[in-house]
């Protein structure tokens, strides 16, 4: 099932890049999408065990999508979704999973591209930056509404592709008895839909 979701995502993206490549490329204001993968750190402390990898790092079937629409070259608002698994012995708010849980995100973020304020956006080898939105956590029987915290830099690859790193601090702003604060971490590719330069 797994491998099916990889391939149609794979797939999804480079029907679109090649069928709207054309129209957007004549667009002032492109468009950017994105595939990668995704690890949570969700043990329920925020430094505690924060370099103990196998224990409290999530990181099954982690697949990272996105889509976002550039404004100005320094703006941009993005919608991403995310799928990962919490195995059975990781710690998950402080408690050892005796159950594996599957949790699907969807998430809502304003982005502004910091480093275009003294770098050369249009020669820069990197850009940085800051994003703030919300989102939910779908877990197999409830779900969190967080409001959300990131940083990112897309460093250059292409003039239409960038590598993409990304850490975002998720705040549980319910009453939700499964969600809690967590720090999702993003890596993967995005692809400019335009020929013109990326930054």
């Amino acid at each position: 099932m797994m491998k099916f979701i990889y391939q149609f995502s794979i797939l999804s993206l480079l029907t679109i890049y090649t069928a709207k490549g054309q129209i957007y490329s004549k667009q002032e204001n492109p468009w950017v999408l994105g595939i990668g993968v995704n690890i949570i750190y969700d043990s329920g402390s925020l430094f505690d065990g924060i370099f103990n990898i196998e224990d409290n790092y999530n990181y099954s079937t982690p697949i990272h999508l996105s889509i976002e629409k550039r404004f100005k070259d320094d703006y941009g608002f993005e919608i991403s979704s995310s799928f990962n698994k919490f195995l059975v012995g990781k710690r998950i708010n402080n408690k050892i999973l005796d159950k594996n849980i599957n949790i699907f995100i969807i998430d809502g973020a304003f982005k502004y591209y910091i480093t275009n304020k003294y770098l050369n956006k249009y020669r820069a080898i990197y850009e940085g930056y800051l994003s703030i939105g919300g989102g939910s956590s779908f877990y197999d029987r409830s779900s969190a509404i967080t409001t959300n915290l990131g940083i990112g830099i897309n460093y250059y690859i292409s003039e239409s592709i960038r590598l993409n790193t990304q850490a975002t601090g998720k705040i549980s702003i319910d009453n939700s008895l499964q969600g809690s604060n967590y720090i999702q971490y993003n890596i993967g590719l995005i692809i400019r839909l335009q020929e013109s330069n990326f930054n």
